[in-house]
């Protein structure tokens, strides 16, 4: 009998060990779901995203991320296992203590707000943005859908994603998906031009790190269109920041340029992200700068 329940009782003990462990620890019901012992899912059907409260931001999701919108409290909101980014640049109205009048951000980012990657710090990123059924293209202003930012005064962020303008920039006729790598003042428009109901998967592959050992990609719909290895940080401020998704219409801090939005027909502006992908490593990880595309991706629906 003893010989029977050895085997059983050895392998119970090593799970239980293996639970332990800090890289392949059983998440709790409301910490995202571990793949692989690596990679995190967050499903936001799992989370309840709540009311904003401006201007210090609501944090969910087991405190990994926090809204960050200006200044409409239901600017970001559960839809299934999406997450609803919803801006309309002057209802509600902003209140009269906001920095600026018009409403120009639905964005959720990671936690801490004031994160400093050390240098070689490997991230990939990967998720599906849905546009509304009544997404128009805004030929008058660019309108950022991703950013990581090392909050760095005076700096932009150091990469972003950014839906281009009417020649903002040349050769774009608008709408178009450009990759934008500050660090190197680098701005390329690509031909993946999204239009209502339709998806955009995205994968991000970045490593923080000087001229020798940066590395940024990003596929769009499954392609490989940026490829880039060189700085991927501010020279003087050598870390990378945090993550950020969702709408940012920069240029509506103006009312002429919420003007000409208006005048364009586009009122406002709705986009969903589906379940979001995340695998994190430093140097001394055993799969440091392994390929982990197919692991990120964003599964069919």
């Amino acid at each position: 009998m003893k010989s029977l329940l050895h085997p059983w009782f050895f392998l119970s003990f090593c799970l239980f060990l293996l639970s332990l462990s800090p890289a392949c620890r059983i998440p709790l019901p409301d910490e995202p779901e571990i793949v692989d012992c690596r990679c995190q899912i967050w499903d936001w059907s799992n989370y309840d995203v709540p009311i904003n409260t401006w201007p210090v931001g609501a944090v969910f999701a087991s405190d990994s991320f926090r809204i960050d919108s200006e200044t409409d409290p239901h600017a970001v909101t559960n839809a299934g296992n999406k997450l609803r980014f919803y801006l309309d640049p002057i209802r509600p109205t902003p209140p009269p203590e906001a920095d600026n009048r018009f409403n120009m951000r639905a964005e959720i980012q990671t936690e801490p707000w004031d994160v400093q990657h050390p240098l070689g710090t490997e991230q990939w990123l990967g998720w599906r943005y849905t546009f509304g059924d009544n997404y128009r293209i805004d030929p008058t202003a660019p309108i950022v859908i991703f950013q990581n930012h090392p909050r760095v005064p005076g700096h932009p962020p150091l990469f972003s994603l950014e839906i281009a303008a009417y020649h903002r920039p040349t050769p774009a006729v608008g709408g178009e998906i450009q990759v934008i790598n500050d660090v190197e003042e680098d701005r390329i428009v690509y031909p993946v031009k999204p239009m209502a109901g339709d998806q955009l998967d995205v994968v991000i592959h970045v490593v923080f790190g000087l001229e020798d050992s940066g590395k940024l990609q990003v596929w769009l719909n499954g392609t490989l269109y940026y490829d880039f290895s060189g700085a991927t940080v501010y020279e003087g401020y050598e870390w990378g920041g945090r993550n950020k998704w969702g709408i940012y219409h920069h240029l509506h801090r103006d009312s002429t340029a919420v003007a000409n939005s208006l005048a364009a027909g586009v009122p406002d502006m709705e986009l969903f992200m589906g379940p979001l992908k995340m695998i994190q490593r430093d140097s001394s990880d055993p799969e440091y700068l392994q390929d982990a595309y197919l692991r990120v991706r964003p599964d069919a629906e």
